[in-house]
């Protein structure tokens, strides 16, 4: 898996439709070319046929962690051993 990536379309309308989501959630949208861990980004959620677009900070943070200090540092995870 990769440790950093880019979203750099620059037309909203664009994204909007390549991503099947109405274009006015992409209101704070801004083109990034090196989204790294702990940047907020946006993430889609499913709701049935429908799809969300939220901004969520990338990182894992284990359920023991005292704090978000570590996120940076674990960015992956295997389906197979995540307990949710």
């Amino acid at each position: 898996m990769c440790g950093r990536y880019s979203l750099t379309r620059r037309d909203r309308r664009e994204l909007a439709a390549e991503l099947g989501v109405p274009e006015d959630s992409l209101a704070d949208y801004q083109p990034h070319y090196n989204i790294a861990p702990t940047q907020t980004a946006f993430v889609m959620k499913l709701h049935g046929e429908n799809r969300e677009l939220m901004p969520a900070k990338w990182g894992l943070v284990n359920s023991w962690a005292r704090d978000n200090s570590r996120a940076a540092q674990c960015i992956n995870s295997n389906a197979e051993t995540s307990t949710g």
